[in-house]
């Protein structure tokens, strides 16, 4: 992906920052199995001792005419419990159906704006299209390119800025744009997983019957999603030459070698070091996770 600052390439490259952004928050979605509520406590019937009718008429030892008469006491003194209806366990409620996949944006809207987001985070995702987006730009992420035409996030509110060499014919990254994705890695860093893993519980055949749409018949949603975390987490912190050249109206990166590299790894260049390596510790706990998860 190439440096634009204007027009199909200033969506794609907002399509950048949205592909390796949503990855990892759709890991929140699929990646944190929930705790296994424990099976309610059996509590077993203790059947009350029958009396025991002493038949023998000899004298009973003064030493256990004592406990006996303590017993008998203790006996009378208890009243017995008057019955009760055995308590009934209603049924839970059945799940409301699904909405079909066409007009599941409503519902999920709904389910979503209501999470505990930190003000103003919830406002940068793209409540339209949501599943299919998110499928899509995970697929395409775990080919290492972006998709323009599939948004999870709204666009970044800061354009992208190259700061230009003296002799006006090269540029070079501006490193004040890295503070433009830091709302979207905070929405990561502060997703609660808990209350995701709910909604993806809920509309898990939704993303799976997307995922289908695609033509992956040997492959699950869940399975490519691991694939692309993967892709994101093979890509090593570039040290690269960020020089770049404008020969029309895009931007290109000057060394052939860094502009032969996928759209995702010079996606990664775009975020930063410090924002690069924000989100691999993210990834790398959700991997895991999802990994070991019975999903």
């Amino acid at each position: 992906m190439t440096a634009q600052p204007s027009g199909s390439g200033q969506q794609l490259y907002y399509a950048g920052i949205a592909a390796v952004v949503i990855v990892i928050l759709l890991a929140l979605w699929l990646l944190v199995k929930p705790a296994s509520e424990p099976d309610p406590d059996s509590v077993g019937e203790n059947p009350v001792p029958a009396r025991v009718e002493i038949i023998d008429e000899q004298p009973v030892p003064p030493a256990l005419q004592e406990p006996a008469a303590e017993m008998a006491a203790e006996t009378d003194s208890v009243t017995e419990p008057a019955e009760t209806e055995p308590e009934v366990t209603l049924p839970e409620p059945a799940p409301e159906p699904l909405p079909a996949l066409e007009n599941s944006d409503p519902v999920l809207k709904q389910e979503v704006l209501k999470l505990n987001w930190q003000p103003g985070l919830a406002g940068l995702i793209n409540t339209e299209q949501m599943i299919r987006n998110l499928v899509v730009t995970v697929d395409n992420l775990a080919q290492r390119q972006l998709v323009a035409k599939h948004p999870v996030v709204k666009p970044l509110d800061q354009p992208f800025v190259a700061i230009p060499a003296e002799d006006n014919q090269t540029y070079q990254l501006d490193p004040s744009g890295y503070q433009r994705y830091e709302p979207y890695i905070r929405l990561l860093e502060n997703a609660e997983p808990a209350q995701i893993v709910g909604l993806l519980k809920q509309y898990q055949p939704l993303f799976e019957q997307a995922f289908g749409e695609l033509g992956y018949p040997e492959l699950s949603f869940n399975q490519r999603l691991q694939q692309a975390l993967q892709q994101f987490l093979a890509i090593e912190p570039v040290n690269a030459d960020t020089t770049l050249v404008r020969k029309s109206v895009a931007y290109t990166y000057a060394d052939p070698q860094v502009e032969a590299l996928s759209d995702l790894e010079k996606q990664v260049i775009r975020l930063g070091p410090a924002n690069h390596q924000r989100l691999r510790v993210v990834a790398q706990k959700y991997l895991a996770l999802l990994q070991n998860a019975d999903l």
